[in-house]
């Protein structure tokens, strides 16, 4: 039975050379390993990376895409003030309602009729620019309005070219407007009648009681010469007795 026993204790002890070998074995694979995180795993890391990227850069284009659709079909109207001198328009920026108080647009629809009392009543000898004034004050008045009809009846009976081929030059200065109401301004001028060569034959001083309403023009000839779209609607005058 002892002897029994011996025997299977030798079966059972494991040799130091099979140690070693499964040691060796136990190294190489950590090397292995190491040797494979040391050269794929950067990559890995990688390529988390870019994935990262690549979704976040979609989203940001999704984004982009949304706020241009969006702008896209977002209907909106802003007012241009333009600096017109001559022939010259200077764009002068975008106008900000919120930003004017009532006194502020009465002045700078003030400078529009004052722009259409000019050229409605001024005569002077250069053909060309009478004509120019009489289109442009047409700019200043609504299609089919009451304003448009007492203009070109005006221009009928006071024809400016006609008037200059006598002799006559008038020149307008500016004197004064109040508001009359929500949509009317009353504007005082004075006009100056000189002869050719320079003698003055009289002076008389007009009122204007007109009513407005705003039309952004689309015409791009209309927006040089009345880019806020300040049209008289309805149009009296008179002289004023001094």
């Amino acid at each position: 039975m002892q002897r029994l026993l011996e025997i299977e204790a030798k079966e059972i002890t494991v040799p130091a050379d099979v140690a070693w070998v499964e040691s060796e074995m136990r190294a190489k694979e950590r090397r292995y390993q190491r040797n494979w995180e040391e050269r794929y795993s950067s990559l890995l890391a990688g390529k988390r990376n870019w994935q990262f990227m690549a979704f976040a850069l979609v989203l940001i284009n999704g984004g982009l895409g949304y706020g241009i659709w969006h702008l896209a079909h977002t209907s909106r109207t802003e007012l241009y003030m333009l600096d017109r001198t001559g022939s010259q328009v200077n764009y002068a920026g975008t106008i900000k309602p919120v930003n004017m108080d009532d006194a502020t647009w009465d002045i700078v629809r003030m400078e529009e009729l004052k722009k259409f009392i000019t050229s409605w009543r001024t005569v002077t000898s250069d053909a060309v620019a009478q004509k120019a004034d009489w289109d442009r004050a047409f700019a200043f008045v609504g299609d089919g309005s009451q304003a448009r009809d007492a203009l070109a009846k005006w221009y009928e009976a006071n024809d400016p070219i006609a008037r200059a081929g006598k002799g006559e030059i008038v020149t307008v200065q500016y004197r004064t407007f109040d508001r009359e109401g929500a949509n009317t301004y009353g504007i005082w001028w004075t006009e100056t009648t000189t002869a050719l060569s320079g003698q003055s034959v009289n002076s008389k001083m007009w009122h204007a009681r007109i009513v407005y309403a705003t039309k952004i023009p689309t015409n791009e000839q209309a927006r040089a010469e009345n880019p806020m779209g300040v049209l008289a609607t309805e149009l009296t005058f008179n002289e004023v007795q001094q």
